[in-house]
């Protein structure tokens, strides 16, 4: 593969990982897709909520004082059985970078409206005027890992102000780079940033095939209980890398259990073949550390990701284009259902809503 076409490779990875897209002219107007919500009034369906549009790890932790507001939403599915005076746990999902166009997120929260708790598919693309048929680097510059991670922490907090919803049994999981945002909001220099130190917190976190490349100088954790969900088959992903992250964060005193499901690639639980990918691009080699200033360093480079040429010299090194198996394997798709379910009845301490204990 030629120089061009392998750094054209980079790119899309880069603006799929950070934050980075200052390449690009300044973005047009915001365009608000969604309403903020009144929950007393429009307690489901679609929904909008306040959030931003950051560019870096600083604009996370800045609490949006440098970056353009946004209405962000999704679509929030009730229980039948949710009422004022039977408040329902809720899970935020938030979508990979490839979207919510198969509509995984909002099966995901129908398939939890069924078994008792609230699901909200949180649309971060479509909340900034995206659809399918853009380019993909239109896509992931106006709506990178950075931005989900804002808008699940927002999401969190409207989700304060729902009659229908305990405030205080909300989880958060996510499919890809949506898992990636998942795992980062527990972090206190994020949640810190977002929600203030006093702000809500999730009271779990479940991650679909993410990545675990990533540490933080100031390694400080909310504490609830990690679910990471592994393909054994998933070239893309490091499972070494989430076993080390995994002692990391019960060194630390969180609960976390590792799962990884035997013949899975990426995707399982996509509705196309699971099959390889010749030339797709494969991260797992770079290593982020989140600095105490809010700089996201490529260890293996010593390369600052949140600019534009130290992600091009980062991703370039540490990145390759060997491809990596994704698509639907059914019985990870399954197990790894049930494994979520299981896991928000041992984080609440609830019992299942249906006689059969099967998700």
């Amino acid at each position: 593969m030629s120089w061009l076409a392998r750094i054209g490779k980079v790119l899309v990875v880069l603006f799929a990982a950070v934050g980075v897209y200052q390449l690009w002219p300044k973005p047009a107007e915001v365009v608000n897709v969604y309403y903020p919500s009144d929950f007393s009034t429009a307690p489901d369906g679609v929904v909008g909520f306040q959030s931003w549009n950051p560019k870096s790890g600083k604009d996370v932790m800045d609490g949006g004082a440098n970056s353009v507001q946004q209405t962000s939403g999704g679509l929030l599915v009730l229980p039948p059985q949710a009422s004022k005076d039977n408040p329902v746990p809720a899970v935020v999902i938030l979508h990979g970078s490839g979207g919510d166009w198969t509509g995984r997120s909002v099966y995901l929260a129908n398939r939890l409206a069924k078994h008792g708790i609230a699901g909200f598919a949180v649309d971060t693309f479509v909340a900034r005027d995206l659809r399918s048929s853009d380019p993909y680097l239109e896509r992931v510059k106006k709506a990178s890992v950075y931005t989900q991670m804002v808008d699940g922490l927002k999401a969190l907090e409207a989700l304060q102000q729902h009659p229908m919803i305990q405030g205080d049994k909300v989880a958060v999981t996510g499919f890809s780079l949506g898992a990636a945002a998942s795992l980062y909001s527990m972090f206190e220099p994020v949640a810190e940033g977002v929600l203030g130190k006093e702000g809500p917190r999730f009271s779990a976190y479940a991650s679909f095939y993410a990545g675990c490349s990533f540490d933080f100088e100031d390694f400080r954790v909310e504490g609830s209980p990690v679910l990471i969900m592994m393909g054994e088959a998933d070239e893309s992903m490091s499972i070494p890398k989430c076993e080390a992250f995994r002692e990391k964060l019960e060194a630390h005193g969180v609960d976390t259990d590792l799962k990884v499901y035997a013949g899975a690639g990426h995707g399982w639980e996509q509705p196309y073949p699971q099959a390889f990918v010749e030339g797709a691009v494969v991260t797992k080699d770079c290593q982020m550390l989140w600095t105490k200033e809010g700089d996201n360093i490529e260890q293996t480079t010593g390369q600052n990701v949140d600019t534009v040429w130290g992600a091009i010299r980062a991703f370039s090194q540490c990145s390759h284009d060997d491809g990596y198996t994704n698509g639907l394997n059914v019985a990870a798709k399954e197990q790894s259902w049930q494994d979520f379910y299981q896991f928000l009845q041992d984080s609440w301490g609830i019992a299942p809503q249906t006689a059969n204990q099967s998700f």
